[in-house]
């Protein structure tokens, strides 16, 4: 692909054709095993990181989250399934894991909650085990459309 994917509704559209390598294509690939394995909806490479971005959009009010607890476990295991994968394929940057959500319902007090409750069961503590010679992860973010696009200009996410 040329770098311009979309999310699963075809609603947004980010273009990463600026990136080193880019991917939206992890769930055709875990096909072949089932897709027992979760993953993000793209993935880029800069010069210093690969960037694990994770797309929701709510904007219509369309999704409630009942079970905070299934919610996080399956943002969760979005990482750590496009983690492995990365691992597997020899890529060895710093990896910063980013939860994109477009809704009118997530201010800054409910966002900072959600990522400081997902980011704890991250391996942020786990890489600092002297067996594990890779860091696994950088950061992690909840960033709305307008932060993703000030933080990263060179890969606009925007209303098709």
């Amino acid at each position: 692909m040329d770098g311009l994917y979309y999310d699963e509704k075809k609603t947004f559209q980010i273009n990463l054709s600026s990136a080193n390598w880019s991917t939206g294509d992890l769930h055709e690939i875990f096909g072949v095993i089932g897709n027992f394995l979760n993953d993000v909806d793209w993935i880029t490479e800069t010069e210093n990181s690969l960037l694990l971005i994770e797309f929701k959009d709510y904007s219509k009010g369309e999704h409630r989250i009942d079970d905070k607890e299934k919610y996080y476990q399956n943002i969760l295991s979005k990482y750590y399934g496009s983690a492995y994968f990365l691992f597997a394929c020899g890529k060895k940057k710093p990896m910063d894991f980013i939860l994109i959500v477009n809704s009118p319902l997530m201010d800054t007090v409910i966002g900072k909650r959600a990522e400081a409750s997902i980011k704890k069961r991250l391996p942020f503590i786990l890489q600092n085990n002297p067996e594990i010679p890779n860091q696994l992860i950088n950061h992690f973010w909840i960033l709305s459309i307008s932060d993703w696009n000030d933080r990263y200009p060179m890969f606009p996410l925007q209303q098709c």
